[in-house]
C-alpha cells in the first residue's frame, strides 16, 4: 500500500501557525505526523499513524513526542481556537451553541491510562473505553469545533493514585466555567442526562457574565 510522501495542505498552515509552540523541527514534523493521522490514518494509534508514512522516524519518536515532551497543550489550544476567529464562518456569535456531551472512545492493548469498563447505550454492550466529556461550538454558519474536554476517572481509580474524584456533574460544571471564564457567547445545550438542578442552577449563576444567554436545551 503507497504511505503518505508528504503532508496535506492543512496540516502545512497548522506548522506554521503553531510554530512557535515547539523547541525544534523534529518536534514540528511529529506534530505535523501526528495531526495527518489524525484525518487519514485507519489506524488512529500511534504505531498505526507511523505505519502511514513512506519515510519516517520509528514508531517511538512519536511516542515520546506525545508523552514526555515538553510542550504546552493549553497554548496550542488556545491558540486554535484564535486562528478559527479569524473566518467568519467559524468566528464567535451570539447566536452560536456550546453543546456540551460525553462520548465513550473505545481501545484494545494494555495499561493504557483511565480507561475502564463502560456500558454503551448505541452499540448496547459494555466496552473497554475512555469517557469523555466535550464542549463544541456549533457556529451559525452550521460550521462546529472542539473546544475544551474533560475526561471522565472511576472512583475506585481516583482513590488508587490519590486523585480526586470528579462526576460526570462535576466535569459538566467545569466546562460550562472554562466557556464562560473565556467569555464565549451563545446558549449551552446538552442532552436530558446533563438536566439536572446542579447544572442547570450552575449555568443559571452565570447569566451575570457577558458571554450570552445561560439557555440549556434538553432532548
Amino acid at each position: 500500500m503507497p504511505g503518505i510522501i508528504e503532508f496535506p495542505q492543512v496540516v502545512r498552515e497548522a506548522m506554521e501557525q503553531f510554530r512557535d509552540l515547539f523547541a525544534n523541527e523534529p518536534q514540528r514534523r511529529h506534530f505535523a505526523e501526528y495531526l495527518t493521522g489524525l484525518m487519514i490514518a485507519e489506524r488512529k494509534s500511534v504505531l498505526g499513524i507511523n505505519r502511514e508514512f513512506a519515510q519516517t522516524t520509528d514508531q517511538s519518536c512519536l511516542n515520546k513526542f506525545l508523552t514526555e515532551v515538553d510542550w504546552d497543550e493549553e497554548s496550542l489550544n488556545q491558540r486554535r481556537l484564535e486562528w478559527l476567529q479569524r473566518d467568519s464562518s467559524t468566528q464567535y456569535t451570539d447566536r452560536g451553541v456550546i453543546a456540551i456531551d460525553n462520548v465513550l472512545i473505545d481501545h484494545d492493548g494494555k495499561y493504557i491510562k483511565d480507561v475502564g469498563w463502560f456500558w454503551d447505550h448505541a452499540d448496547q454492550r459494555n466496552k473497554i473505553a475512555h469517557d469523555y466529556l466535550f464542549a463544541n461550538y456549533v457556529c451559525s454558519s452550521g460550521k462546529h469545533y472542539p473546544l475544551e474536554f474533560r475526561r471522565f476517572r472511576k472512583r475506585e481509580q481516583c482513590e488508587a493514585t490519590g486523585e480526586e474524584f470528579f462526576n460526570h456533574t462535576n466535569l459538566c460544571c467545569q466546562l460550562v466555567d472554562w466557556v464562560c471564564e473565556r467569555e464565549i457567547p451563545g446558549d449551552f445545550t446538552f442532552d436530558s442526562y446533563f438536566t439536572n438542578a446542579e447544572i442547570l442552577n450552575h449555568i443559571h449563576s452565570k447569566k451575570t457574565v457577558s458571554t450570552g444567554r445561560a439557555a440549556t436545551s434538553a432532548t
